[in-house]
């Protein structure tokens, strides 16, 4: 394989601009990593306690998207510099088409990526909701549940599956920690021993109301203007959810942006081919004026 330096400056000038685009590309990537740790990861490493196969599928099938796109930037960038140093290989063709066919491929594979993320997240959401009313349920019986709820309420700054009331609705109070002789828990208990109370645990008050939070009326006296206030109003459920759809909308719009970086970059490659085809011929015509001269000015060396 000859070895030469006939590029024009056209010629480098589009392998400069091809450069650029693939370091794009490897940004984009970067920051769609990013991005996505940070946003999700304290949102992740509560989930992954009850859900940790979908957490970590989601997490794995981004850093793979990244990583391959890492190796299609280190490799376009040796391809690149082949075709700057050696615009005379014969293989440079089959090379650069097989390694745009690898990019594009990887490239509509970030669209799979995102809507495998998408229909992962969904079906996360959806069973949070559930997983949470009966961990709920169990919240005074098991200390891991109790732990588990506390935390999320506190850092997500939620209440319930839902919505906040669902503490109402679930009956996660048995009839043993409360006096039986009194009349409302006669009448507010159920046959099965547990009571449906308007009750909330502490872990549902926000940290940004001054006043006492109320959120045992049972024990804590009426407070003027709405002890309601005092607990969060949110549930735990579209607390988890916000952060996760723009992680969703942001992976989306980056690989969007990836599909039209590798259009460009299909489209350079094709002009810089088109440029090393050029040098290749000028090389070979140069050579072939000079054997010529050789041969006129030494008719003995022919």
């Amino acid at each position: 394989m000859a070895r030469g330096d006939t590029l024009t400056k056209d010629g480098r000038r589009l392998a400069s601009v091809l450069r650029a685009l693939l370091i794009a590309q490897l940004t984009i990537s970067l920051v769609m990593v990013i991005y996505s740790y940070n946003t999700s990861y304290k949102i992740m490493s509560l989930l992954k306690r009850i859900h940790k196969f979908k957490v970590l599928l989601i997490y794995t099938l981004i850093l793979l998207q990244a990583y391959c796109m890492k190796l299609h930037y280190t490799s376009g960038f040796r391809l690149v510099s082949w075709m700057l140093r050696c615009p005379q290989w014969s293989r440079v063709g089959s090379v650069a088409r097989l390694w745009l066919l690898s990019g594009t491929l990887l490239a509509a594979n970030g669209l799979l990526v995102h809507a495998a993320c998408k229909t992962t997240l969904k079906a996360l959401m959806k069973e949070l909701s559930s997983t949470l009313r009966i961990g709920m349920t169990q919240y005074l019986a098991e200390p891991t549940w109790k732990q588990f709820i506390d935390t999320m309420q506190i850092e997500l700054n939620c209440c319930g599956a839902d919505h906040p009331e669902d503490w109402h609705d679930v009956p996660w109070i048995n009839i043993d920690f409360l006096n039986e002789d009194e009349e409302l828990v006669i009448k507010l208990s159920g046959t099965d021993g547990k009571m449906k109370l308007p009750i909330s645990p502490y872990s549902c008050c926000s940290p940004h109301v001054l006043n006492a939070c109320y959120h045992d009326p049972l024990q804590q006296e009426q407070v003027e203007d709405g002890g309601v206030r005092s607990l969060q109003n949110r549930g735990c459920r579209a607390a988890a959810q916000t952060p996760l759809a723009r992680v969703a909308f942001a992976v989306h719009v980056l690989t969007v942006l990836c599909v039209l970086l590798q259009l460009l970059i299909m489209l350079l490659t094709h002009l810089l081919r088109g440029a090393t085809k050029c040098a290749k011929l000028e090389e070979s015509s140069a050579s072939g004026r000079r054997r010529g001269l050789r041969t006129r000015s030494f008719p003995y060396l022919s």
